[in-house]
């Protein structure tokens, strides 16, 4: 009896000694000790965020991180622990949300719709993983960043339901965060593994991706504030075209209305010089004379002259001056000649009274 207490106890000393879980590491990895050296399958899968507090759960959580925070890499075949670790992440988004290659829970739930167009690109090599195909799934065209988006976000809505899986979408933003920045062979992954074993989401990496591509010339930043600026740029071109353009209207008002008062006055300057070359200058008025009497215009006549023989004569012959008539003047004689200009008359011609 004694000896087969003995058997039993080295059995059992035995089964606790070997490995819980068995998911697929690098060979020779310090790792080998945690996850195991066989193959990754469903039954190492825990797909809700209570069972990270149970046996297989916190078994499949230990092996990961210690596959992202090694730097150990296969000479031979080129395999590092960040790779499988990764692997090992993308195998249970598929198996847990899409049921490939094997179903590991009946939940209940609308994410998988959301997540579907990401289906085919984390389903590729799946089944037959090794170095050269790690990050093949990265370069298939129905692997969207906003379907992503769609899928995380969903999955983070269960944090507050009692089958939460919030850790699968950061599950799905691991794997996403190195299709955009791959992992330098020989060093350790950049997200922490607390940080993706936890009920809080991470980031997306589209703002990291953004911020890498804003040094090549492609910021969103930039695109929005550019048009932005060339309105204000074209609002501040039209106002200044118009203030120069009422401006040059106003001068060239003043400059119309002061060019015609020039004109009135060189048009009354040169009326003034072309009567005086003619004899038409401004002077004392026209003359004219009168029986020998010079008058001057303006002034009219205060008397009446008598007629004289002149006038009796143009009454002709067999006429006769009648005192009753009124006395009129003679006729007043041009005193504009054409050759001579205005004929002046001296005082001394007057008749004298």
């Amino acid at each position: 009896m004694p000896g087969l207490f003995s058997r039993s106890a080295t059995l059992a000393l035995f089964l606790s000694a070997v490995p819980v879980s068995a998911l697929r590491t690098t060979s020779g990895s310090p790792c080998a000790d945690v996850c195991g050296s066989s193959n990754t399958t469903a039954s190492e899968i825990a797909c809700l965020d209570s069972q990270y507090n149970q046996t297989k759960g916190g078994a499949f959580e230990k092996c990961v991180s210690c596959q992202l925070e090694s730097t150990y890499t296969d000479r031979t075949s080129g395999e590092t622990d960040v790779n499988w670790g990764l692997y090992n992440l993308r195998y249970a988004v598929s198996s847990c949300i899409f049921g490939y290659p094997a179903q590991t829970s009946n939940l209940s739930s609308p994410c998988p719709v959301s997540c579907d167009g990401v289906r085919a690109a984390v389903e590729t090599d799946l089944k037959n993983p090794s170095a050269d195909n790690f990050n093949s799934w990265c370069g298939v065209s129905t692997f969207a960043d906003n379907v992503v988006n769609s899928c995380e976000f969903c999955y983070n809505l269960t944090a507050s339901q009692n089958q939460a899986q919030v850790y699968l979408a950061n599950f799905l933003e691991s794997i996403r965060y190195n299709c955009h920045f791959e992992a330098v062979t020989g060093s350790a992954f950049d997200i922490a593994p607390s940080r993706i074993f936890t009920s809080v989401l991470l980031p997306s990496s589209m703002s990291l991706t953004t911020s890498t591509s804003s040094s090549s010339g492609v910021n969103l930043g930039l695109v929005i504030a550019l048009p932005v600026l060339g309105f204000v740029i074209i609002l501040i071109g039209l106002g200044t075209c118009c203030f120069f353009f009422i401006r040059y209207r106003r001068k060239r008002t003043r400059r119309g209305r002061h060019q015609n008062h020039m004109w009135n006055v060189q048009q009354r300057s040169w009326a003034a010089e072309e009567m005086n070359a003619m004899g038409l200058g401004r002077g004392d008025g026209f003359g004219f004379v009168d029986y020998g009497r010079g008058h001057q215009a303006g002034y009219g006549y205060s008397d009446q002259y008598p007629l004289s023989d002149y006038t009796a004569s143009m009454k002709g012959p067999g006429q006769e001056i009648r005192e009753d008539e009124p006395m009129q003047s003679p006729p007043i004689p041009g005193a504009y000649s054409m050759h001579g200009g205005m004929q002046g008359f001296e005082p001394d011609q007057k008749r004298p009274l």
